[in-house]
């Protein structure tokens, strides 16, 4: 019984592997959807915002075929429908975390302390990337959130 528990841990701790890389392809695409659309000078929160949609869909169908081997084929889109609603939950520490960052930090006072330090550094690109790197915070509180969700509900009942 103890090898047993041990397997079924391992293949636990294995699914959360699954997940957090399935996450990092979702992060992918949530950072490349909200660069493109800033590149359209789309402002920061909206594209922030839009660009959460994309990813969390791609993650729902990488999660389905890679995480989750026991999902339910019959009703995707009610799976589908299940995995939004659970990375809306999961979005609220996700956004939250954002927000508050995009909101409480100078932005050219943190560029001016990068600059004192890295002469070197791009003003421009600083300024780019304050809004990828206000995303990681909010982007593992929502991990957490969303795996504890999915694994219970989204993908439980195909497992069982």
């Amino acid at each position: 019984m103890l090898f047993g528990d041990g397997l079924k841990k391992g293949c636990s701790e294995m699914k959360v592997l699954r997940f957090a890389c399935v996450g990092s392809i979702g992060f992918l695409v949530d950072a490349a959807v909200m660069l493109l659309l800033l590149s359209f000078y789309i402002a920061p929160v909206p594209a922030r915002a839009f660009a959460f949609w994309a990813a969390a869909s791609s993650n729902w169908w990488l999660n389905r075929h890679i995480t989750f081997d026991a999902a339910d084929t019959a009703q995707p889109m009610l799976q589908w429908g299940r995995f939004i609603a659970v990375s809306c939950i999961g979005f609220i520490p996700n956004w939250s975390s954002y927000w508050l960052l995009m909101h409480s930090v100078d932005i050219n006072r943190l560029s001016a302390l990068f600059l004192n330090q890295y002469p070197e550094l791009n003003p421009l690109a600083l300024e780019m990337a304050w809004p990828l790197a206000a995303m990681l915070p909010g982007v593992l509180l929502g991990m957490l959130t969303n795996y504890l969700l999915a694994d219970r509900w989204v993908f439980r009942a195909a497992a069982a």
